[in-house]
């Protein structure tokens, strides 16, 4: 376990060797996930359905994620 203090603004840097053996690249986007005990999951960024929250099938359309079935759905009502 690697041990860091927050930073002045209340950020972290995550290191350099942590973030080559993950694959992490520098801007790459991540989920930051709070757990009941007080900790945190940090982990790659996953889009999401906006309307069901669904991972499967996503497709970005001007910066909106749906999934293909709610994307059928509106297709029936439009």
């Amino acid at each position: 376990m690697i041990s860091k203090k927050l930073t002045s603004k209340a950020g972290i840097t995550i290191p350099k060797a942590l973030r080559a053996d993950l694959g992490w690249q520098p801007s790459m986007a991540v989920d930051l996930a709070p757990q009941e005990d007080g900790s945190l999951i940090i982990r790659p960024h996953i889009d999401l359905c906006r309307f069901c929250g669904t991972h499967e099938n996503v497709h970005k359309y001007k910066d909106v994620c749906v999934c293909s079935e709610c994307s059928e759905k509106m297709k029936e009502v439009i």
